[in-house]
């Protein structure tokens, strides 16, 4: 299995991820479904302190080479702003049951840099593998229900992990480092994103050694914002950078290419 994966760096600074969309209305509103959605996607500003610059997209379908899984792509670039100083376009990929009870294969693809990094999951061997650009490390040992950082945001969504207020722990890998990753649940609150106004709960992910779906300095926590309600769409996302923080705020949710009203 062959996965492209993102990871992507803005002056050596770490960003961070999101996940599904919101919309504009036809003549007649579609409205969103509980839950992530195969063929949704969701469309989001990236800003650096007060500067917007990219994008990034998230989207789930179908895995194009089982059946049995799904695949969520994240698709980060850079807009001409920022093309200027610092180009990144990042794509990384991840595969899941249904359920996403836990990851089946991560890769990030560096297009600018032309590095690729894919991580194996053998669930009966029980162990990963972390391959860069075709040299593949030796193998981790897999803790249950491992996620990578990408699916770990579907798990929430799906109530694979809890997302009652606390701190919850799951085991995480980028292939080339596992550990348990503390996710701590706030309270609700109001956040207001280009996409509108959402009754949300906070995230705050401290992946200690695993690099996050964007990098970041050591000890850098990453915030996300998903809705308090049964879809659990990320509508937010603030992380630290070496300098300043980045910021990602959901513009736009899609199903099947139509803008859906959340």
């Amino acid at each position: 299995m062959s996965l492209g994966t993102g990871h992507f760096r803005s002056y050596g600074l770490l960003m961070n991820w999101h996940a599904p969309l919101f919309f504009m209305l036809m003549l007649s509103p579609v409205v969103a479904a509980d839950g992530p959605v195969l063929g949704e996607k969701a469309i989001y500003e990236l800003r650096w302190s007060y500067f917007a610059v990219g994008s990034v997209e998230i989207s789930l379908n179908k895995a194009d080479d089982s059946e049995e899984l799904h695949q969520a792509t994240l698709d980060a670039k850079a807009n001409a702003f920022m093309r200027r100083f610092h180009n990144f376009h990042t794509i990384i990929t991840s595969q899941f049951p249904p359920e996403i009870g836990k990851s089946h294969g991560y890769a990030r693809n560096e297009l600018v840099e032309e590095n690729t990094h894919e991580t194996f999951f053998d669930w009966e061997e029980e162990t990963v593998r972390y391959s860069k650009n075709g040299d593949v490390r030796n193998p981790l040992e897999l803790k249950p229900l491992t996620q990578d950082p990408l699916s770990i945001v579907f798990a929430f969504r799906t109530g694979a992990v809890p997302h009652t207020p606390g701190v919850h722990q799951v085991w995480v890998t980028d292939g080339e480092v596992i550990d348990l990753v503390d996710f701590e649940v706030s309270e609700p609150e109001t956040v207001k994103t280009p996409a509108g106004k959402f009754e949300t709960f906070r995230v705050t992910a401290d992946f200690k050694g695993v690099r996050a779906i964007f990098a970041r300095p050591d000890g850098a926590l990453i915030d996300v914002w998903l809705t308090n309600d049964e879809r659990m769409i990320p509508v937010k996302l603030k992380s630290e950078a070496t300098i300043g923080s980045f910021r990602s705020e959901l513009e736009e949710y899609q199903v099947d290419g139509e803008t859906v009203e959340l």
